[in-house]
């Protein structure tokens, strides 16, 4: 699944892309982002089109009693299975209400498994063959906390089927990010959109609008902290001998 992405956009650039402006949110580009930090990222949703607003990646809905349930619960709601998004507890709510958000990225994260157990894995950095900023389909809810008044903003990666260069890389799962493609993105926002034009666009991408390559493993190393992955030596490329002896 997606839980670890990039966003290394300058916020002119997100700004011009979106043709939007970025409200109340202190934001840095990052090399590499951990969803499990459960950070607060720039994102565009349905009800404000021309903003980008930073919401938390892990998913709260709106009906959390207390700030334990709402820690407890996002540690699994930084995904939602797009085919299931309108059944599922976490998230049935806001897919009927038309939340829908667009996550910006200009990469992802994901591993190889090299065997049945992924005791040995390679990792890998994704991106957009012909443009540095694309977008990922998600949805977005807001909370209350009734003890502190304060309210949390969060967000969650819709995933899809994987395509077959996902499907190589991601072998264990099979799965892939919602990444929708440029003229689909106001579509995505479009707050008439049915059930069924909404599992239209949560299809896996053609071949030939990602690539990919391996990268070190430090990036998949949890004694390295989030900050020291943070730079652009996190994507360079490296080589692994027992991948050609693999795909020959």
């Amino acid at each position: 699944m997606c839980y670890h992405k990039q966003d290394k956009a300058l916020k002119g650039q997100l700004e011009k892309y979106y043709d939007a402006i970025m409200r109340d949110f202190e934001y840095s580009p990052s090399y590499y982002e951990n969803g499990f930090d459960f950070k607060a990222s720039p994102i565009i949703t349905a009800e404000r089109p021309k903003e980008l607003l930073g919401y938390n990646w892990g998913f709260v809905p709106w009906w959390v009693k207390s700030e334990a349930e709402a820690k407890k619960l996002r540690v699994q709601t930084l995904n939602c299975i797009s085919e299931e998004m309108y059944d599922k507890a976490s998230y049935k709510d806001s897919a009927k209400e038309g939340k829908r958000c667009l996550i910006p990225a200009t990469g992802f994260f994901e591993w190889r498994w090299l065997d049945a157990k992924g005791k040995a894995k390679i990792p890998y950095f994704i991106h957009a063959k012909n443009q540095e900023i694309f977008s990922i389909a998600g949805l977005y809810s807001s909370w209350h906390d009734k003890a502190s008044g304060e309210e949390l903003n969060t967000y969650t990666v819709l995933t899809t089927a994987a395509n077959p260069l996902l499907t190589k890389i991601h072998n264990s799962k099979k799965r892939m990010p919602v990444i929708l493609k440029k003229e689909y993105e106001k579509d995505w926002l479009n707050p008439n959109l049915t059930k069924d034009d909404v599992l239209a666009l949560c299809q896996p991408l053609p071949e030939g609008f990602l690539d990919a390559h391996t990268i070190g493993k430090k990036v998949g190393t949890p004694a390295i902290s989030t900050d020291e992955k943070n730079n652009p030596d996190i994507e360079k490329p490296v080589e692994y001998p027992e991948l050609g002896l693999l795909d020959a």
